[in-house]
């Protein structure tokens, strides 16, 4: 009788290596959009209204740490290599950058975003509460900017250095919370759509 064949995905070190890194970096990555969707739930509990508010506000900030996204990916790409070069003093100093560099630019999108808030929701045309709501939701959003682009970076450095799974236990850690602050904010202090 012929011995059975291991998996491919598990035939070299370095196949375990890949799937080491790979499976904890992909959960970390299905884990970051749950945050606005935490938000959708408890927000949906409120009405329509202020759901579509959410709705509204997401896009604006999705698009907007969208376009900050090179700050885990080009921190990632260059901590790895001089890792790979074995200049970990070099790694961690273009990591300290990176951070730096997020820090910069959240304060930049941080007050611009809350600066220009209504005329970001009055692009996608609605009018009324849902307006309010919305508004009322990115101005909130936008104050937290700074520390999401930080963890963006921290994120890429983590990455760089071969570790995955911490990312994904502080995306995981950071929707639990989002979740319990959302529920009593929202529904606790009764403070609406700002409190998610």
């Amino acid at each position: 009788m012929a011995a059975r064949e291991r998996p491919v995905a598990l035939r070299s070190q370095t196949d375990r290596g890949i799937l080491r890194l790979a499976v904890p970096a992909f959960l970390a990555l299905v884990a970051e959009p749950l945050f606005l969707l935490g938000d959708a739930a408890v927000v949906g509990h409120l009405g329509t209204a202020e759901l579509a508010g959410v709705g509204v506000a997401a896009v604006v900030l999705q698009t907007a740490v969208g376009l900050c996204i090179f700050l885990a990916y080009g921190t990632t790409a260059g901590v790895a290599r001089r890792l790979g070069a074995g200049d970990q003093r070099g790694a961690l100093a273009l990591g300290v950058d990176g951070t730096w560099l997020a820090v910069l630019i959240g304060t930049l999108v941080t007050v611009a975003g809350v600066l220009l808030a209504p005329w970001l929701v009055g692009l996608f045309d609605v009018r009324g509460p849902v307006e309010e709501y919305a508004v009322d939701y990115l101005a909130v959003s936008f104050a937290g900017t700074v520390p999401l682009l930080v963890v963006l970076a921290v994120t890429g450095v983590l990455r760089g250095l071969q570790d995955t799974r911490t990312p994904l236990v502080v995306a995981v850690a950071g929707n639990l919370g989002n979740l319990a602050l959302n529920v009593l904010l929202v529904h606790g202090v009764d403070w609406g759509v700002t409190g998610a």
